[in-house]
């Protein structure tokens, strides 16, 4: 813990972040590219979207930089935002990677980030939080310790007017298998469906799918031949993927054609969660 200290002071005093934090987003993308991640434009946000993962060993060290961005405060929250994401690549889905110290400093940061008045803060959050704190579907290793306060954060994320905020909660939630969500997560799945909101609906099936229970078989298998699996947008891949994961259909075969289209992020995603090989 000494040398991890000594290490993010190093950080800080390189970006001097008690003040300017302009030199954050391309100090953290030369970390991620000298683990192998290529990050175009400095994008680090996008490298997340697409599940980008390190081919590099991480060196001791790794994660310091983007702790140092994330715990202090004199990080503005662009910054807070990359380093977020810069965590999450390098630590990989359910933080792997990190140690468990790493993975708390982190995930308390994220809870502040979630409850933050930046709405692109909270967004970036609760999403960071999803992949860092993920369950495993198949129950391999060890499942990540949620930070305190971390479900609460997510439920007044999933109240507010947003509808891209309420995405980025039902994400998280769904991705870290909050059981307690299943009855709220269904009522909103028939009202938007009721009320034309394809995305809100996909969202919250999306989550249902994740979650797993067994009230959501029914849900589920009532969409086959149904016309919300139409189409070649994001809810009609969500429909795929609850069938896939909740009834074992072959509809991953679904999921694998989208890696030639638009939504080829968000099918990597649920292969990767379906424990499926991905190009």
């Amino acid at each position: 813990m000494m040398r991890t200290n000594r290490l993010m002071g190093v950080v800080l005093a390189l970006l001097g972040l008690s003040g300017s934090t302009g030199s954050a987003q391309s100090v953290l993308a030369n970390l991620l590219e000298r683990h192998g991640v290529q990050v175009k434009g400095g994008n680090l946000e996008a490298a997340f979207d697409a599940h980008a993962g390190p081919t590099v060993p991480l060196t001791p060290g790794a994660f310091a930089t983007p702790i140092a961005i994330l715990t202090t405060s004199g990080a503005r929250e662009s910054d807070r935002a990359d380093a977020a994401f810069a965590f999450a690549i390098l630590a990989g889905r359910s933080g792997r990677a990190a140690s468990p110290q790493e993975l708390a400093a982190a995930g308390q940061a994220l809870v502040v980030m979630i409850a933050s008045s930046d709405r692109r803060a909270r967004i970036t959050g609760a999403r960071v939080s999803g992949r860092l704190f993920a369950a495993p579907f198949d129950k391999s290793g060890v499942r990540p310790v949620v930070p305190a306060g971390t479900t609460e954060g997510l439920y007044a994320l999933l109240n507010r007017d947003s509808q891209v905020e309420q995405l980025a909660a039902m994400d998280a939630i769904g991705l870290l298998r909050e059981a307690s969500a299943v009855s709220s997560l269904s009522e909103r799945y028939q009202f938007y469906r009721q009320s034309g909101n394809r995305a809100l609906a996909g969202g919250a099936l999306e989550a249902l799918a994740r979650i797993g229970d067994p009230s959501s078989i029914d849900v589920v298998r009532q969409l086959t031949g149904d016309k919300w699996a139409d189409g070649k947008d994001a809810t009609s891949l969500a429909v795929a993927f609850a069938r896939e994961r909740l009834l074992r259909d072959g509809s991953i075969a679904t999921i694998q054609q989208a890696l030639e289209d638009k939504r080829r992020n968000q099918a990597r995603g649920y292969l990767f969660e379906l424990g499926a090989p991905v190009p």
